[in-house]
């Protein structure tokens, strides 16, 4: 390794992870705001709350990566360029082959890493928090029954209690039911206690009243009670078993044989899964090379600068959407998911024969001299 090649990768290095770190905050920022409510209104502890984020990681870093390293190679190249580097090096004879190397080695371990985050480490992460969400809306002590409050943990139910002593046992309990628009119910009882049952969680209330009235006629039907049980999971509060999403999934579980009736009926959904998880990690190699075509590709021009690396975001952020449209057309049907490979290796041809004529060569970074060839 020479000193020139060190160089440029450190160069490219460090803006590479200063992008990563930037384009993950914001990521992970927007993933979590799903989950904020469970802190400000839920009572969950920041411990668990950044455990939650901390799943989403691997999925985030997976689409993050290729576009940390596309920035940074642009950022990197931009500086040498404005620095007046790439001139000394052109002088010095070296190719534009030596000054793309270094990129294309971080290309590789790149790509590298997203291929295995898309394998395993993303499907685990995913499985993780959906395993932790799940766990969360069936805690009922941690999540719904906050003291003095109204708590409205779904749709047409609402719930107050005056105080809690423990973790189960409350005490004033109202409960509003407006399953029913038309004959809402009002419950209302002295104490309870909360149970749990395998998935479900019920609350036992003890000594207090049923309230029923039809709103349209006006009649009202009146119970007392010393013993009632009110079952929350027939309004989906209960922690419940988690059907994997094809995001979740590992990628094994992804192709066929399916061993049941409902992964049959989405094989397309699986398969365009499964191939959108193994081509995405192509996508780095023609980021990179575009990057580099960018500025290192025709004559040097100080006032054109600015045109070829607005040309080149625009080249580079073309190709990294054209996934979601790929994706969408492989759905409607399957024999479309090889463009899931064409597409990033046709990048990756058509910048490589933009920047083949100067491979074996300096990059012309020489400014014209007016009049020399007079």
């Amino acid at each position: 390794m020479t000193q020139l090649a060190r160089y440029i990768r450190w160069q490219i290095a460090l803006p590479f992870i200063f992008f990563t770190l930037g384009l993950t905050a914001i990521m992970l920022v927007g993933q979590s705001l799903k989950t904020v409510d469970l802190i400000v209104n839920r009572g969950l502890s920041m411990e668990v709350f950044l455990l939650i984020a901390a799943t989403l990681l691997p999925g985030a870093m997976a689409m993050i990566l290729p576009v940390a390293l596309f920035c940074a190679v642009i950022f990197a190249f931009y500086r040498f360029w404005q620095d007046s580097e790439l001139i000394v090096m052109a002088a010095n004879g070296v190719s534009v082959w030596r000054l793309i190397r270094p990129a294309l080695e971080l290309a590789a371990l790149c790509m590298a890493v997203v291929f295995l985050l898309n394998l395993y480490v993303t499907p685990y992460g995913l499985r993780s928090f959906r395993a932790q969400i799940a766990d969360i809306r069936g805690d009922m002590a941690g999540l719904l029954l906050q003291d003095g409050a109204f708590n409205s943990p779904a749709k047409n139910i609402s719930v107050y209690v005056r105080e809690r002593a423990g973790d189960a046992e409350l005490r004033g309990i109202l409960v509003y039911l407006d399953r029913d628009s038309a004959r809402p119910v009002i419950m209302m009882a002295e104490r309870g206690t909360l149970l749990r049952d395998g998935n479900s969680v019920k609350i036992l209330l003890i000594n207090g009243n049923r309230q029923e009235t039809e709103l349209f006629t006006g009649r009202a039907s009146f119970l007392t009670f010393e013993r009632y049980v009110l079952d929350f999971s027939s309004f989906g509060l209960g922690a419940s078993a988690v059907r994997l999403k094809p995001s979740d999934r590992y990628i094994q579980e992804l192709f066929p044989p399916y061993d049941n009736e409902r992964d049959r009926h989405d094989r397309e959904d699986l398969l365009v899964e499964a191939h959108r998880r193994l081509s995405s990690p192509l996508y780095v190699l023609p980021l990179t090379l575009i990057a580099a075509c960018g500025l290192l590709a025709g004559e040097y021009s100080r006032r054109g600068r600015f045109l070829r690396v607005t040309i080149a975001v625009i080249a580079g952020l073309a190709l990294r959407l054209s996934e979601l449209g790929l994706i969408g057309l492989a759905s409607a049907a399957p024999a479309f998911a090889v463009l899931f490979y064409l597409v990033p290796l046709g990048g990756a041809a058509a910048a490589v024969l933009v920047l083949r004529p100067r491979l074996a060569r300096a990059p012309d970074m020489v400014p014209a001299i007016p009049g020399a060839g007079a």
